[in-house]
């Protein structure tokens, strides 16, 4: 329905393009609220490894109190009955979670009670597939005790606001190490979860991808028809474009393949987010930082403790700044500690407010962070990320990545930063040097992509004196070489080798 106000109206569109927002939604009104119309009281919440991740990626445990979910539990471990308590099971529709399900229904000579009450809420994260629901009707003492059963169709993982990622860390050998028009289980998994983001997400997009993609190709004719088999099956579901939502046209899905951009992911950026996870060790958004605690503001004995932070969608700061360039987030950062150092609550620490055009030190932000108690919070989550952004540009300085990133460019753009193109002879010259230079084993391997991807590949002769300079490990000459399976020419004039196996 057209609204007559605009505001709401570009309210309600910000909206549906948070993906975060509409995930969020999904689970807490179509899983958990119509699960309390059918049960009071509170509920265990019982997860497989899929359905954690996507749970940790969009509901905090306070949401989930709220919604009277007393306990999140491990489907695989061992539980402790709750018989008076309901039971939500969020799962992938695979054959072990299926069994894993109906073993907790099924007496055994361990246990012959069931786990929980009789209030039973089964929801899968994609398409169950008929012989895994057949399995689950034959359960008797599970099905009589079913009160709401159904597929979410959220089989991916919502990280930002805007972005989502499938999870898959182990498929790219997959996608690359099969014949021309073939279907692998990575892309048929991969369809599967892109149709559940379309129907989260309400799109029926129409598909474009390079038509010298055989990749992509596959992978569009697998998703096409997994998509028109969706909305054939589910007659109540909607989507931008249709009759009833003309507001605007349908979508577009552009798929894109690695193997037309090898380049990229290989070189250095220096936006805050690219850097923290290039730099610094992080693992499911959590970091742990090195960071000066102090005392009193009388004292003036420091401690460096390690602390944790989450760097999500929670962190409105975080937010804020990871798409600027690092030397902009350090100043931004200064900035605000000095406006609250100037405070009239910091006046004694006027003397840090000097200087403002340059960035604050570590010390002279902790000694700010311990002399305004009253803006603790504020300051803790200011403190947190000058830390890590000094962090990465420690590491930035140690390995010298200005110069490095100065070499990279050239290589890519085929100019220098004097706008002149070098001779190949030369930049091979330089490349080598600074592998000799380079005491990081990675660092070394990645100079030497980038040098291979961007050149089309080195002459033979090029090659053995840049691998003596790369001083490289045989798991990493391998891996070197299997950039010939993504296209990539390692000797010029030789072409490349995209079938066959990768080099073990």
């Amino acid at each position: 329905m057209r609204r007559s106000v605009a505001k709401p109206k570009v309210a309600k569109e910000k909206e549906r393009l948070c993906l975060r927002t509409l995930v969020e939604k999904r689970l807490l009104q179509d899983v958990f609220e119509q699960c309390h119309e059918k049960w009071a009281g509170w509920m265990v919440l019982v997860l497989d490894e899929p359905g954690l991740r996507v749970i940790s990626s969009s509901i905090g445990m306070y949401d989930l109190a709220e919604h009277k979910i007393t306990l999140a539990e491990d489907l695989t471990k061992k539980r402790a009955p709750f018989r008076d308590m309901g039971v939500i099971y969020l799962l992938s529709p695979t054959e072990d979670s299926v069994t894993r399900l109906i073993s907790d229904w099924t007496p055994s000579e361990t246990r012959k009670e069931p786990l929980y009450g009789d209030g039973i809420f089964v929801y899968f994260l994609s398409k169950l597939q008929p012989e895994q629901l057949n399995r689950i009707k034959r359960c008797k003492a599970l099905v009589k005790r079913i009160k709401g059963m159904g597929e979410v169709n959220i089989d991916f993982l919502a990280k930002e606001a805007g972005a989502f990622h499938f999870d898959m860390q182990s498929s790219f050998r997959d996608l690359y190490l099969r014949r021309p028009s073939t279907t692998t289980p990575a892309m048929i998994e991969i369809a599967d979860k892109l149709v559940t983001v379309c129907a989260t997400m309400n799109e029926y997009p129409h598909i474009r991808f390079r038509s010298t993609s055989d990749l992509c190709k596959t992978l569009a004719d697998i998703f096409h028809n997994k998509m028109n088999e969706f909305v054939g099956n589910n007659t109540n579901w909607w989507y931008y474009g249709d009759a009833a939502h003309s507001a605007r046209d349908r979508s577009t899905l552009l798929l894109l393949d690695r193997a037309d951009d090898c380049l990229s992911p290989l070189m250095h950026e220096f936006t805050y987010q690219a850097m923290v996870n290039d730099l610094l060790p992080i693992e499911d958004d959590r970091i742990t930082f090195q960071a000066e605690t102090v005392g009193t503001a009388a004292e003036n004995e420091a401690e460096t403790i390690a602390k944790d932070a989450l760097l999500n969608e929670n962190d409105s700061l975080w937010v804020e700044l990871r798409g600027k360039h690092i030397a902009d987030v350090i100043q931004i950062l200064s900035n605000r500690i000095r406006e609250i150092v100037n405070s009239g609550s910091g006046a004694a620490l006027s003397k840090t407010g000097k200087d403002s055009g340059k960035a604050l030190s570590l010390q002279q932000m902790a000694n700010a962070l311990k002399a305004l108690p009253e803006y603790r919070e504020v300051m803790s989550k200011l403190s947190q990320h000058m830390h890590i952004s000094h962090q990465c540009m420690e590491i930035f300085n140690r390995q010298n990545l200005l110069d490095m990133s100065e070499l990279e460019q050239t290589l890519a753009t085929g100019k220098n930063d004097e706008g002149r193109a070098p001779r190949l002879a030369d930049l091979i010259s330089e490349v080598e040097t600074a592998l000799q230079n380079i005491p990081s084993s990675m660092m070394r391997l990645r100079l030497l992509a980038i040098l291979i991807t961007s050149q089309n590949g080195v002459r033979d002769l090029d090659k053995d004196r840049l691998f003596v300079a790369a001083r490289l490990s045989d798991a990493e000459r391998r891996a070197l070489m299997n950039l010939q399976k993504l296209g990539v020419s390692i000797v010029q004039g030789q072409g490349n080798n995209t079938m066959g196996s990768i080099i073990m």
